[in-house]
């Protein structure tokens, strides 16, 4: 497994897991569709991550990006 942090830019994986310790921004992002199973593309690296999942776009910091684990 790898991280979005480490996709290219306009990658597609499927999301295995979320391993952060701060359960407010998984909810955060659970409320977003960031769920294990969907499917996240890499929008943009620089100057934050830009992820989509669906029809939606996030922008994201790095330690949030380190912390999403794709397939």
């Amino acid at each position: 497994m790898r991280s979005v942090a480490d996709m290219q830019t306009g990658q597609k994986a499927a999301i295995m897991a979320l391993n952060m310790n701060d359960q407010d921004t998984v909810r955060k992002l659970m409320a977003l569709g960031i769920v294990v199973g969907s499917d996240v593309e890499l929008v943009q690296s620089f100057p934050s991550y830009v992820i989509k999942v669906g029809y939606t776009q996030i922008a994201i910091d790095k330690d949030i990006a380190s912390s999403i684990f794709v397939n």
